[in-house]
């Protein structure tokens, strides 16, 4: 009982320090005048965010928002699925809430598809975040089986303009220890290429975002003598606690990370104008974030109560380095997360207002 009752003091304080990411000053033009000085896109290479109709998420436990509010341990297994970075819409961003959702919502209040509440990815309020805990690579087909009869019965599926983000990976490096060879990069690249196919195949009007996973281990590594943290740790990713696997899970993210590259490089998705495939690479060097000046310091007020999954404060950022990417051209996407930076807007760093794909 002692050392539960230390572990809520400490994450109190935690929380107390840094309950949600100070979202910046959001400045981007977002009325309706500057959005129809431009003829509606005929392509997803002319995509504004005013565009955007519908906004969809795939992937596990970090983009279904476990533990974004967690006081304790227990409530990391709670789905806060509408704080959920690429994939929530609770409140609004003029209120604190930084998502991906929100920020479209700047543009197009009427955007869907956002989802709102605690709950798993079967309840009516996740709508399109399909995310669901403990899903690998190998579950993604299912997952984007799902995403389409949902889109189907949900959105204007022939004529509205969607966004889907697609992260996972970091289940399949937890596991990997139990089984390197079924979680090999020639694997995981498989399991992404049938589910970007079917996606490809069945959904009009899409441009799909598929951020990079980032090496797990640094975070696996992050209970720091908590005994909570630690017992969380081995129940969640025994493979990346262990020190010993560091250097093989490193290269097996960097291997998955190449396998993703070369995917999305071959240009297998850009074969109709109506539907990309862009890679968002902010996570590819990502590592915990320190203290201010000390860097031998981690901030846990980035993560949640088990040290493992992202707190608001995480999500936060991991939100506005999506959005960040998205609008970054192609050789200037930034490959680490955008901490204390500013929203950039579409077309401040380039002559076009679009979302930045290959063919703009």
């Amino acid at each position: 009982m002692k050392l539960w009752n230390e572990h809520l003091d400490s994450h109190r304080e935690m929380t107390k320090r840094a309950a949600r990411y100070p979202v910046p000053p959001f400045t981007c033009h977002t009325d309706p005048v500057h959005q129809q000085t431009f003829a509606p896109p005929t392509t997803v290479h002319q995509l504004m965010p005013g565009d955007v109709d519908v906004v969809a998420a795939m992937g596990d436990s970090l983009t279904a928002g476990n533990g974004v509010d967690a006081n304790n341990i227990l409530e990391d297994l709670i789905e806060f699925r509408g704080l959920s970075w690429s994939g929530g819409g609770d409140q609004s961003l003029d209120e604190g809430i930084l998502t991906l959702p929100n920020i479209l919502r700047k543009f197009n209040p009427s955007v869907y598809g956002a989802a709102t509440g605690r709950g798993s990815n079967t309840g009516a309020n996740a709508r399109l975040n399909v995310a669901n805990p403990g899903d690998t690579s190998f579950e993604m087909p299912g997952q984007a089986d799902m995403l389409i009869e949902r889109m189907r019965a949900t959105t204007s599926f022939t004529s509205d303009w969607k966004v889907i983000t697609l992260f996972i990976g970091g289940n399949d490096l937890c596991d990997a220890c139990n089984d390197w060879n079924k979680y090999s990069p020639a694997n995981y690249g498989a399991n992404l290429q049938l589910t970007l196919d079917k996606l490809h195949a069945a959904v009009p009007r899409a441009l799909v975002n598929v951020a990079l996973i980032f090496d797990i281990a640094p975070v696996a590594q992050l209970a720091n003598g908590n005994f909570w943290c630690s017992l969380a740790h081995a129940l969640v990713c025994a493979c990346g606690q262990d020190v010993s696997n560091a250097p093989r899970l490193r290269e097996l993210t960097h291997g998955y990370q190449k396998v993703t590259e070369d995917l999305i490089a071959s240009g297998r998705y850009n074969t109709r104008d109506d539907f990309t495939v862009v890679l968002q690479p902010f996570f590819k060097n990502t590592e915990p974030p320190v203290l201010p000046g000390q860097p031998d310091e981690t901030d846990m007020s980035f993560f949640s109560a088990d040290c493992f999954h992202f707190s608001a404060k995480g999500q936060g950022a991991a939100a506005l380095s999506l959005w960040n990417n998205m609008c970054e051209p192609f050789g200037k996407k930034q490959e680490v997360w955008h901490l204390n930076a500013n929203f950039t807007c579409p077309g401040s760093l380039t002559s076009s207002p679009y979302f930045a794909t290959i063919s703009n």
